[in-house]
């Protein structure tokens, strides 16, 4: 911000404190700051305290205790800053505060001079800054010098030197994190009258930023919404699938930069026609790049977080740990266009190759894109990406209407992750990794379905018609006409070489062939020298061995091949090897460290196998064991004649197993070859694994567990498999004992829990990734819970809590019978509690993970029967609770648990909430406490009813209560007339309060997105021990249901919602109905793939904003089904597509599956 009205007077308070020390109060409106320094006019070379002059010997002792010199600032106000200036799209993000000072080396700071070098000392302090950078308007410095910024006496960023010298002689910093900053400058005495130091800006940070430079990095600046792709997922990870794969240059040409010390944007690093790897930055004009002030743009390359964070989870929306060590700071305005939104700079000094930049392709054609890519910063925070797979739409800025002559391109919504504020100047790519456009603004962001706008790259290469309006003087200096350039990278390529083997032969020799790759394609040829060294195989007789051979890789290729003479002979013998090193003849841009293999020799000459071992396997419960038999004379099929459930050994003869009971096992394995067989026995010696074995895991859980007291294994009748469970441990006040596995998704976990405490101040809760999804509390007997597990690796916790005083119950929480879909059958989806309508029919079936169980069929009384397909039918005369036993039998296995079904009398009041327009849900109602609630006219939304609560007495409280399935939304309108701030009306999903109303409300429209699996919704009107005031009661009116939820409630099956049951036998279970657009009650045609440039391809409807995860696999047999060998089409509002990269054509036959999940 540019100083007004400055003005100096002098401190005596200060003064006094200061002595001999000139002390000016400067002021600038805005900005305030005191500063003090110490000069001696006319001397130089000295240091001087006192008035004395300083003598060599007396320099170091002086050089501790002198009094630094600083410039001091007033506190920053830093909420008002942040309320000045919100993110915002379509502007800079500020970050700072700019003050104006004029600062110099000659006139400020303390000099000291020691054995031919001389050190000058400055320090700047400003309170409430999270960050600082600094502007240096004179910046020189001969070869001797060096100037470094120091926080609390550590280097945070590299030091400043002669190479940081440009022509228009200005230095802009990197920002580092803290609020105090010491410069301090080294120099040979003989080179300090040619230093130039004239400090112009200091830039008081009031919003945290991630790239930072500090301790201070970690903790600050997040995005706003949690939907954004860190740029480091994988194909798995990201919720794309390879399409992210298909972009990892592009990431690498990303770039978030500072400017004036206080703005920040986005841009990218872009290529040129000549490919001569000049440094051009594109970014947008709107950002406020202009002539005067693009040497202070301060560029940060490879800011992004070292994991994957999921999109959708807790993490995803959390400060990251990015790196902030690759910058580049200056550079020179060489184009910018108001009209598209374009500003182009030439950064002053080449990039680092050692920061691995890309500089991006681009396309200037116009044709509009059929997809985009966004890599950008949202908020500042961490490189992400984000996908849209429907075509770019041509149009004015902020303008929905298509115009083929506009200069915008318009991203309708995203598909996968979004953009925010300091996304600014940041590049789209179209389907051919080609930048096209820079963002200008727009209203996406996490959980809507808004556009965003991109000022096209098509509108700036002509601009307004002269070279500093346009991008075709720069980026086609020659005038070739390219229309559309590929980027080139400016880092090292990585060399690999891949391992080899051969058929050894009797007689004769073959060639081993290996095959040198480059990660990237490089302008000029690189030649490598091979050389050969023994392992098993001995060079002369097994083969011939070669010393620095000349392999060649030619300029524009990526890979070359070179070949080992191997000879062959008649011996019976062991598979043999030989490692080959590449080393680099002449000097290149490649990383060679990955470069050697290994080539085997593959016997031919057989004997029958000798089995060696090993003899005993020891392994733990619940934890995967692999185990190598040992083998001689080249075996080459391996089978388990005998062995546990479970186990596996596949070609190579690497046995698995996930012991799930603890004892002795043994297992016969064959082995063979051409010359016969051998079997052999192994023994296996399985201990507990304490947690495992309480919860009866049937495997794939590593348990962790803590706090004030871990939990433990608990021997106990009152188990709900086995003869023992997972309990907490013995805790005192305040304290909390925690249990913890990591679960790979998509999956849904399945557990039971109970807990014995102090009702509503001792909780027994489920944590997903840090994120509260359930609490029990008070006495509660044993309920089940299925949770969805979203892609991607989470942790789940289970913790025991208790508050500051007393105790009751047992104050111990349980765990038991923990199982994953993917893994366990049968596999329950719902708990086995059924909440039917007394005088209704009941059309409700237990659902399971995959079909084919076997249910025991239960007479439950009451007019219902439970058959052996796990149907509940009839119609429930009396009301109550059925107690029974559920056993069902699948796939070999057995699972017997407690069941209920609870008879409810209807409530008028359940259905008076529903809006008369709208659908009767057909949903169990409960009231329950102090009180009623009613069907009445006096008070609605719709005009005809709402439920309204009637009765309630001081200290009471009266509830109505509903359950449903998710996932999907609740909304509804409710109101309170109460007295304010002391009678409520309070809305609760599973026990837990979500919102709440108090006084005279008015009628308000609420919604909540609900997660997979059954949830308690419950309306409770709540009073003090005081006095009523206005009505004194609760209303809700318009209760209604979408998404999943809505979509289930309406198909006409019933209460059969659960999302793997298949009402209409088509093949298809109701949530993949739901996903794909089809009908519950009516046969909807699968997919069909179809052959499509070689590819396997399958597309289907999709139903948009259903909260879901589309995924895809390929599979050759229908048993293994593999997600890493197909790349996403289309995920948009109306298809989901997939590709089978493998192709036909190498399988005898493919198959392609589409899978949808979850997201929470």
């Amino acid at each position: 911000m540019p100083s007004r009205g400055r003005s100096a007077i002098c401190s005596g308070a200060v003064l006094l404190a200061s002595l001999a020390t000139w002390v000016i109060l400067t002021r600038d409106a805005g900005n305030s700051y005191f500063f003090s320094y110490k000069a001696v006019p006319g001397e130089r070379g000295h240091t001087y305290a006192g008035g004395a002059k300083i003598t060599r010997i007396q320099k170091r002792v002086v050089k501790q205790s002198r009094q630094e010199t600083m410039l001091r600032f007033v506190p920053l106000d830093v909420d008002r800053l942040l309320k000045e200036h919100p993110p915002r799209k379509g502007q800079p993000l500020r970050f700072a505060q700019r003050s104006q000072v004029d600062i110099n080396h000659r006139e400020h700071g303390n000099w000291s001079s020691t054995e031919g070098k001389a050190e000058w000392n400055f320090r700047i302090e400003a309170p409430g800054a999270v960050n600082l950078n600094l502007g240096f308007s004179r910046f020189f410095l001969p070869a001797s010098a060096r100037l470094e910024l120091r926080v609390d006496g550590e280097l945070l960023v590299r030091p400043f030197t002669s190479g940081d010298n440009e022509h228009h002689g200005e230095l802009w910093t990197p920002v580092v994190a803290g609020s105090a900053l010491d410069l301090r400058l080294e120099v040979a005495d003989t080179e300090r009258d040619r230093v130039e130091l004239e400090l112009s800006s200091v830039n008081r940070g009031f919003r945290a930023l991630s790239f930072a430079a500090g301790a201070l990095k970690i903790g600050n600046e997040a995005p706003e919404g949690d939907c954004h792709i860190d740029v480091v997922c994988s194909a798995s990870q990201s919720g794309v699938g390879s399409a992210i794969d298909q972009y990892r240059e592009q990431i690498r040409s990303a770039g978030v930069y500072t400017l004036n010390g206080e703005d920040t944007c986005s841009g990218c690093a872009i290529n040129n026609v000549r490919a001569d790897r000049r440094p051009y930055f594109i970014t947008a004009e709107h950002c406020g790049v202009n002539s005067s002030n693009a040497s202070s743009m301060v560029v940060y390359w490879n800011h992004e977080n070292s994991s994957c964070r999921t999109p959708g989870t807790s993490q995803n929306g959390r400060d990251g740990d990015g790196p902030i060590n690759s910058f580049n700071t200056g550079a020179v305005l060489r184009a910018s266009f108001e009209e598209s939104d374009m500003a182009l700079v030439e950064l002053d000094d080449p990039i680092d190759p050692a920061h691995d930049v890309y500089l991006a392709g681009w396309s200037r054609t116009g044709e509009i894109p059929e997809m985009a890519i966004g890599i950008h910063f949202p908020n500042t925070s961490e490189k992400r990406i984000s996908f849209d797979f429907d075509d770019l739409r041509s149009t004015q800025y902020y303008n929905t209407a298509s115009d083929s002559n506009a200069t915008y391109w318009m991203v309708v919504d995203w598909d996968h992750g979004s953009t925010e504020g300091g996304s600014s100047g940041s590049p789209i790519y179209d389907q051919n990794g080609r930048m096209v456009g820079q963002l200008s603004g727009g209203d996406a962001a996490c959980g809507n379905d808004d556009p965003d706008w991109y000022g096209k790259f098509s509108g700036g290469w002509e601009g307004g018609g002269s070279p500093e309006t346009r991008l075709r003087d720069w980026l086609d200096p020659d005038r070739t006409g390219t229309l559309t350039l590929d980027g080139v990278s400016l880092g090292q390529a990585d060399v690999t070489v891949s391992d080899a083997e051969v058929t050894e032969g009797d007689s004769g020799t073959r060639n081993l062939r290996f095959t040198v790759r480059l990660s990237q394609t490089l302008e000029e040829r690189v030649n490598f020298l091979y050389s050969t060294e023994d392992d098993t195989a001995q060079s002369g007789s097994d083969y011939v061995a070669v010393s620095n051979g000349l392999v060649s890789v030619a300029a524009g290729r990526l890979s070359a091949a070179f070949s080992i003479t191997i000879n062959g002979d008649g011996e019976s013998e062991e598979d043999e090897r030989l490692r080959v090193v590449l080393s680099l003849q002449t000097g290149a841009p490649v990383n060679i460290s990955n470069g050697q293999a290994w080539g085997t020799i593959r016997n031919d000459d057989f004997t029958v196998p000798v089995l060696a071992g090993p003899a005993l396997v020891q392994g733990t419960v619940g934890e995967d064991l692999s185990v190598e038999l040992v083998v001689r004379n080249t075996p080459s099929d391996f089978s388990l004649l005998e062995a546990p459930p479970g186990m596996q050994i596949n070609r190579e003869g690497l046995i698995r197993w996930l012991p799930s009971v603890a004892g002795n096992y043994e297992a016969r394995v064959r082995v063979a070859n051409e010359a016969g067989s051998v079997t052999g026995l192994l023994r296996f010696s399985i201990a507990p694994n304490s947690l495992a074995q309480a919860v009866d895991s049937a495997g794939g859980f590593l348990f962790s567990s803590g706090g004030s007291a871990p939990f433990v294994i608990n021997a106990s009748g009152d188990s709900i498999a086995g003869n023992n469970r997972a309990q907490s441990g013995r805790l005192e006040d305040g304290e909390e004992s925690w249990m913890e596995v990591a679960v790979d998704g998509p999956d849904y976990l399945g557990f039971w829990w109970k807990v014995s405490s102090e009702e509503g101040y001792d909780f027994l809760s489920l944590f997903v990734d840090g994120e509260l999804r359930r609490s029990l509390s008070g006495n509660r007997g044993w309920e089940y819970r299925v949770i969805a597990i979203p892609p991607g690796r989470h942790t789940v916790r289970w913790a025991y809590s208790k508050d500051s005083s007393e105790l009751d119950g047992a104050d111990r929480g349980w765990v038991d019978s923990l199982q994953l879909a993917s893994r366990s059958v049968p596999f329950l989806m719902d708990p086995p509690h059924v909440r039917v309508r007394r005088g209704i029919p009941v059309e409700y079936q237990f659902p399971l993970y995959s079909g084919g169980g076997i249910f025991a069929p239960v007479r439950l009384g009451g007019g219902l029967l439970l058959n052996d397909q796990g149907e509940i039918g009839g119609t429930p005369i009396t009301t109550g609770r059925v107690n029974f036993t559920l056993s069902v039998a699948q796939g070999g296995q057995d699972l017997t648990v407690p069941a209920v079904v609870e008879i409810m009398t209807d409530s008028p009041a359940g259905s008076a909430a529903y809006s008369a327009n709208g659908p009767d849900w057909g949903l169990a109602w409960e009231t329950s406490g102090a009180g009623e609630w009613i069907s009445q006219d006096g008070e609605t939304v719709d005009g005809q009813s709402a439920a309204a609560s009637s009765g309630v007495g001081n200290s009471e409280r009266g509830a109505l209560t509903t359950w449903v399935f998710g996932p999907g939304e609740v909304s509804f309108s409710w109101r309170v007339s109460s007295e304010r701030d002391y009678d409520f009306l309070i809305f609760e999903v599973n026990e837990q309060q979500v919102e709440s109303l108090t006084g005279n409300s008015g009628w308000q429209n609420y919604s909540l997105e609900l997660s997979y699996g059954w949830h308690k919704l419950t309306w409770a009107y709540e009073k003090d021990e005081s006095e009523s005031r206005r009505r004194d009661t609760g209303y809700l009116d318009n209760l209604a249901f979408s998404r999943y939820t809505g979509w289930a409630l309406q198909s006409g099956v019933g209460q059969r919602t659960g999302v793997t049951l298949d009402p209409d036998g088509d093949g298809l279970g109701m949530l993949h109905e739901f996903a794909t657009g089809g009908t519950a009650i009516g046969w909807d045609p699968l997919p069909v793939p179809f052959l499509e440039a070689g590819s396997l391809r399958i597309e289907s409807n999709k139903r948009p904003g259903s909260g879901l995860h589309f995924d895809a696999e390929v599979s050759s047999d229908l048993r293994v089904w593999n997600r890493s060998e197909r790349s996403i089409l289309r995920d948009d509002e109306e298809s989901f597509g997939v590709r089978d990269d493998l192709g036909v054509g190498e399988a005898p036959r493919r198959f392609l599956r589409m899978t949808v999940h979850p997201l929470k």
